[in-house]
């Protein structure tokens, strides 16, 4: 029952970060850091934007590896493959048509799915099961820095925006915000999910004593 409910959970989150994620790039303030060299690339391509950041993160896998100096996690693979297929659902599926263009909507489109984003990866990230190689690269990072979960997030989505804006992507305020902003958030967010957590320490202890 454990098991069930922490694959449920991390489904959740990952859905609910696709969604957030989505509702970011269709409040047409700006898309994602990482998100807008996937968009920009997709508007001189027939690839969607799920089909980009798939791809991005495979290779993502091998730098994890390089990183950590450890086997690739192809298994990260799974997650990256939810996240790109959902993200795509949703920006061609049920978002398809939402196009706000009163500064109030865009706004509250946006935080909403900024927050949307940070519950959904901290909620993901709290249960044992793959990760996506960009959070997993960021849980590396904060382990071998020493620093914040929000700094490294920080740092992270400041230099996929500049990409981002290189490569003529969707960058504008929003994506300034996302840099500043999901990172505080993110851990702001995860001591919120520490029960997950303890579903699956709760399961260890419980196997350790039989």
């Amino acid at each position: 029952m454990v098991y069930l409910s922490l694959t449920l959970i991390y489904l959740a989150g990952l859905l609910v970060s696709s969604l957030g994620l989505a509702l970011i790039i269709k409040s047409n303030l700006g898309a994602g850091p990482g998100d807008s060299i996937a968009v920009g690339l997709s508007y001189h391509t027939p690839i969607t934007v799920g089909t980009f950041m798939i791809i991005a993160f495979t290779i993502l896998v091998i730098v994890n590896a390089i990183v950590e100096k450890k086997r690739p996690q192809y298994e990260s693979l799974i997650p990256s493959i939810i996240r790109g297929r959902t993200l795509d659902i949703f920006l061609y599926g049920s978002l398809e048509n939402v196009n706000p263009d009163t500064w109030y909507s865009q706004g509250g489109i946006f935080a909403l799915g900024i927050l949307a984003t940070a519950i959904g990866i901290s909620f993901y990230l709290r249960t044992p099961l793959p990760r996506i190689p960009l959070d997993h690269f960021m849980m590396v990072m904060n382990t071998k820095t020493k620093q914040s979960k929000g700094i490294v997030r920080n740092v992270m989505e400041g230099v996929m925006a500049l990409a981002g804006y290189l490569l003529g992507g969707p960058v504008g305020i929003g994506t300034v915000l996302v840099v500043f902003l999901l990172g505080p958030l993110i851990q702001w967010t995860f001591p919120l999910a520490r029960p997950v957590a303890f579903l699956w320490l709760d399961k260890q202890k419980a196997r350790d004593s039989e």
